[in-house]
């Protein structure tokens, strides 16, 4: 099973890698003009160099000075895109009367890709797996001196991240009520959705020198943290999970730098050739989180089987993660392919370009207007996005449970207590039926050891 695990951590970062590459390349892209193959090398190059030279300690310190350009970037632009259109009561009334300040629809169909379904219970799983079972995340978890400090840097994250989200949602409304008489998308004055927000800054921003390049460089720094991230997380688990156990004391530190260092560069190098795949499959965040849903969904159900369900094997668990594993994929490529060739697509809320005072090609916008007629789909690869990593530890969870009847259901007496949620343990103590069990302690384990 830790190898299962660690082969969905490899493979989730081999494709979400090139993605991390993409967005500030396009971003680049969409300010200076240069071509997207002609920046991605520098990006991989420079965040390669000092993720190699300075490990986990060099991630964390340029994450922090990221950070704050990255948070300090997205206020100039709320500020000055605000002011620029006369105040807050004039982006929400623009927003208003365009039908873009919506809450998320009641219904429970799956397919409605912002649904309260969706976006409260879906978002929840798809944010669990995310922070708590992510390798990148435990692994600076546990690089903290004690769970105390690991709560508290929790709880700062949850805030900063809730934030940040919101501060998003907030250039969306400014964005649109820049462009909501003329939209860049059907003139074809952006190529992608995910320009918008960059030719928002070239217009807002590009009036004072030096702010387009603050945000370029926030792009850049959001983009960075997650690559560097995600290179030096990847190392280690291929180090500890596939090389180490195989080569045993044999292995010295000098061999253990080489390791990490021609992991980052190996997987650095692919990601450049990969964006060429991701360029094709359609909007970047909604197709970074279907993959990490896809893959970490059926994680997410190890996971909790292995807290909250003693009683389930290693066999059983094997079998349903694998089970959801390949279901999940199916559902994630079919829905691509659907993405792709317009067999389906989400109902988009209508545009205008009848203030537009540059010339375009009126077909374009005529051609346009069919992504915003009603499109329905009852195919289960037509659900939104959001319920991918719920769907994926459920089918986990059910699968393994099943898989008992055929292999049988494991003695609990053999469960290290340690591995257990508090909960369960408490329950198991005081449980009548359980008055026999008597859990392994970590004080136990110890004297064993010891003994040995």
């Amino acid at each position: 099973m830790r190898l299962f695990g660690a082969s969905l951590f490899v493979l989730k970062a081999i494709i979400w890698l090139p993605i991390a590459v993409y967005v500030p390349a396009l971003t680049f892209n969409q300010v200076s003009g240069i071509g997207i193959h002609t920046i991605t090398p520098i990006v991989v190059i420079i965040c390669t160099f000092y993720t190699c030279v300075g490990g986990i300690k060099g991630v964390v310190y340029t994450d922090v000075v990221q950070s704050v350009i990255m948070y300090g970037s997205l206020i100039v632009i709320m500020i000055k895109g605000t002011l620029d259109l006369g105040g807050l009561g004039v982006v929400w009334q623009i927003n208003q009367e365009g039908g873009r300040i919506n809450a998320p629809e009641w219904t429970m169909d799956p397919t409605v890709r912002l649904s309260v379904l969706s976006v409260f219970v879906g978002g929840t799983f798809f944010k669990l797996q995310s922070t708590s079972i992510n390798q990148a995340t435990v692994q600076r978890f546990m690089s903290l001196p004690s769970l105390k400090a690991i709560k508290q840097t929790l709880i700062t994250f949850s805030i900063g991240l809730t934030l940040l989200y919101m501060g998003c949602v907030y250039v969306g409304l400014v964005c649109y009520a820049t462009y909501y008489d003329c939209d860049p998308m059907s003139t074809g004055l952006a190529g992608r959705r995910d320009q918008l927000v960059p030719l928002l800054v070239m217009r807002v921003l590009g009036v004072v020198p030096g702010l387009p390049g603050l945000f370029v460089s926030a792009v850049f720094s959001a983009a960075l943290s997650s690559l560097s991230t995600l290179l030096n997380s990847l190392a280690a688990v291929i180090l500890e999970d596939f090389v180490r156990p195989r080569m045993g004391k044999a292995m010295k530190e000098s061999h253990v730098a080489l390791t990490m260092r021609v992991v980052v560069v190996t997987f650095g190098i692919s990601s450049i050739f990969m964006v060429y795949v991701v360029e094709k499959l359609g909007m970047v965040l909604q197709l970074s989180a279907t993959l990490q849903s896809s893959l970490y969904g059926p994680m997410l159900g190890i996971f909790v089987v292995g807290m909250l369900m003693p009683w389930v094997g290693e066999k059983c668990i094997f079998v349903g993660s694998i089970s959801s594993f390949l279901t999940m994929a199916w559902i994630a490529v079919n829905a691509q392919i659907a993405n792709i060739t317009g067999s389906f697509r989400h109902t988009k809320l209508p545009v205008s370009v009848e203030n537009c005072d540059y010339d375009f090609d009126m077909s374009r916008y005529l051609n346009s207007t069919s992504e915003y007629e009603p499109h329905s789909g009852s195919s289960v690869y037509h659900m939104s996005f959001l319920l991918y990593a719920m769907l994926g530890a459920l089918l986990t969870i059910f699968i393994s449970n099943l898989a008992t009847f055929v292999f049988g259901r494991q003695d609990i007496k053999n469960v290290d207590e340690n591995l257990l949620s508090p909960v369960l343990q408490r329950y198991l103590r005081k449980n009548n039926y359980y008055e026999s069990v008597e859990l392994k302690k970590a004080g136990d384990l110890k004297v064993n050891e010891s003994s040995d």
